[in-house]
């Protein structure tokens, strides 16, 4: 993984640095192609973007790790008797799950931000345009199409991250104020006589609130999926499965950039007699 990184950081690199050498003291007429143009343009930008979404979305598995091992070993004892804070299923609230949600939602809206932006730059009429050169028109599309290879699966990632995230708090907005209404109103014995109260042991957040569905499938009879699995280990195996997918993606990016930086870094100016 270290070696895909670094080969579409190096891209980005070359790209804002440029691999012209420093031309003699004359006066030149440059000719710029459309590919060379583009490259510093638009490409750039949108590498350098999708590097921080890397950035970013790395943080998110030990977001789910921490939210994992909070919700299966440990509750805060400082928030027992926080009705705010109580778990949606009844049981003991668990201060680590929610810092380790607020990390996963700040995640959200800077990789939101990142690939509506390179979304739009790819999608630009200056790089979608035929520019009148054939040979830069292939460069240019193959070069694209890379790319949004590789932000889909960022986009994949975003999904899992997001979605998490919107499923717990749809969780805490249909259980919000129960401890406060259970607190103030007696409890109706007949009613609870008829309905018992879900059992925390048996209760699961995350359903968001929904009642399960009697058909779902027993993940432990899966093949290839281990004893001791959970929603919060699927998505996290899924999180990393979209990361090593970018990685791979941007790695093939990085060789066609690369390829046409060099090109690029190629051409001869045509000079001109100083007046």
């Amino acid at each position: 993984m270290r070696m895909v990184r670094t080969a579409f950081t190096v891209a980005a690199a070359v790209l804002a640095l440029g691999a012209t050498p420093t031309p003699p003291p004359q006066i030149y007429h440059i000719v710029t192609r459309p590919l060379c143009s583009e490259l510093h343009e638009r490409i750039a930008p949108a590498i350098g973007m999708m590097l921080q979404n890397d950035t970013t979305i790395k943080k998110g598995p030990e977001l789910f790790k921490q939210y994992n091992t909070a919700a299966l070993y440990g509750s805060d004892v400082a928030a027992q008797n926080d009705p705010v804070n109580r778990d949606p299923g009844g049981g003991t609230a668990n201060m680590s799950q929610n810092m380790a949600l607020l990390g996963m939602e700040n995640l959200i809206r800077p990789i939101a931000n990142n690939i509506i932006a390179i979304q739009t730059m790819l999608d630009s009429p200056e790089l979608r345009t035929a520019t009148g050169r054939q040979d830069d028109d292939k460069r240019l599309r193959d070069i694209r199409e890379k790319l949004l290879k590789a932000l889909a699966a960022q986009n994949a990632s975003l999904d899992i991250i997001s979605g998490f995230v919107d499923t717990q708090q749809m969780a805490d907005l249909q259980h919000a104020g129960e401890a406060y209404i259970s607190s103030i109103n007696p409890p109706d014995k007949s009613r609870a006589a008829a309905t018992p109260a879900p059992n925390p042991l048996t209760s699961n957040p995350n359903y968001a609130g929904l009642p399960p569905n009697p058909y779902v499938i027993d993940p432990a009879a899966i093949p290839g999926l281990t004893l001791g699995y959970n929603p919060i280990t699927r998505l996290l195996d899924a999180l990393t499965w979209t990361m090593d997918q970018t990685q791979t993606r941007e790695n093939d990016a990085a060789k066609a950039v690369m390829a046409n930086a060099v090109f690029c870094s190629g051409s001869v100016p045509v000079s001109s007699p100083a007046p």
